[in-house]
């Protein structure tokens, strides 16, 4: 079933914006009659849908009552050093597919370049697309931050740093329960003082394992480890 993101979700008939009539007509190629399922991925409700006609601006749709979705279950916080180049929208499509509910990320010392503050838009919509495609019916907060300690002020029972010199994470996720937290560096990792705020802050400092994963594969390999000890 094609999967909508529809904020302010309700039962009622409405038009589609620019994105989603593209999304709906053009990619899928629906007409008047044909269904499909609506989710807002802020209250992590979903409905059915149906195309109803199109008028001389936009097309509308019938929205049917909505109704609670598989949503993440776990509050999964993801902290990361603000990467370089596109591999921030890899670590938001991966970490949204794989449950984390917030994503942050932070300028640290090694960081190649600052982006501004209207990045947060474009990786909310890769966030609702991901959420999209996974069939996810919420999708994760995203947020920067310009101060490692700020960053890392979260509330969660369980929190993790990674760095080659720590313990294996397996040791820690084994017998993590409830909310968790993850902080990672960005290309050239953390520095010796970055870890040590870590530290300071009740993060456990963790090895993915006998080799060094590049920026953007860590959360896939964190948070899918993750998934397996849940």
């Amino acid at each position: 079933m094609i999967r909508l993101p529809m904020d302010d979700l309700a039962a009622g008939e409405r038009q589609l914006d620019a994105e989603q009539a593209r999304y709906v007509v053009r990619v899928h190629r629906l007409r008047a009659g044909d269904t499909f399922v609506a989710f807002d991925p802020k209250r992590a409700l979903e409905a059915d849908g149906e195309v109803l006609s199109r008028d001389r601006v936009s097309w509308r749709v019938r929205i049917g009552p909505p109704r609670a979705a598989a949503a993440a279950t776990r509050s999964v916080t993801w902290i990361h050093g603000c990467p370089k180049g596109d591999k921030a929208d890899a670590i938001v499509r991966d970490a949204t597919e794989l449950g984390a509910t917030r994503i942050i990320f932070v300028h640290t010392a090694r960081i190649v370049a600052k982006p501004p503050a209207s990045r947060v838009e474009r990786w909310a919509r890769v966030a609702r697309e991901a959420a999209r495609q996974c069939g996810r019916a919420d999708a994760p907060a995203i947020a920067i931050e310009t101060k490692w300690a700020s960053a890392l002020a979260v509330d969660a029972e369980t929190r993790v740093c990674l760095d080659p010199r720590g313990v294996p994470l397996r040791d820690v996720l084994s017998r993590a329960h409830g909310s968790i937290a993850f902080a990672a560096g960005p290309e050239g990792g953390l520095t010796e003082a970055e870890v040590d705020v870590a530290e300071k802050l009740g993060f456990v400092t963790c090895k993915l394992g006998a080799f060094v994963m590049r920026t953007e594969t860590a959360p896939a390999a964190v948070l899918g480890a993750l998934a397996l000890f849940s």
